[in-house]
């Protein structure tokens, strides 16, 4: 019995453990029409030489930016010098109502030997609310 219920602790840990490693909290930002929203995104690393992030929605790829280079043409920017500082926050300008939704960050893995692998990791996900004035 006592063997049961320290595998039964054990399991249970282990539960807990990975949904704690594994949760990603989402933010909420909201703004008027027209005005201009950051969408606030922070790496855990950088690695100068493969600077890469990607924002989606749902339904598409919103900005993708790789070692500087790029990204979506037109209203959101995330700032290569920031980027290099390890700050990856999506700048929204100009917000319509139709922004309104999830959008998610995510950065490329290495691997040991310091080159990307094609991987992406999960960053975060920020609920963006749009109103009328």
């Amino acid at each position: 019995m006592t063997a049961f219920i320290l595998f039964y602790i054990a399991l249970c840990t282990r539960f807990v453990i990975s949904v704690l490693l594994s949760a990603v909290f989402e933010i909420s930002v909201s703004g008027p029409v027209g005005s201009t929203a950051i969408l606030p995104c922070q790496l855990t690393s950088v690695d100068t030489h493969t600077l890469y992030i990607r924002w989606n929605t749902e339904s598409e790829v919103v900005f993708e930016r790789q070692n500087g280079n790029g990204g979506y043409e037109g209203r959101v920017d995330v700032p290569v010098e920031e980027l290099r500082k390890g700050n990856c926050s999506l700048v929204l300008h100009n917000l319509r109502l139709t922004d309104t939704g999830v959008y998610t960050s995510y950065q490329t893995v290495n691997n040991t030997n310091g080159r990307p692998n094609g991987k992406a990791v999960l960053i975060n996900h920020v609920k963006l609310s749009v109103h009328k004035f």
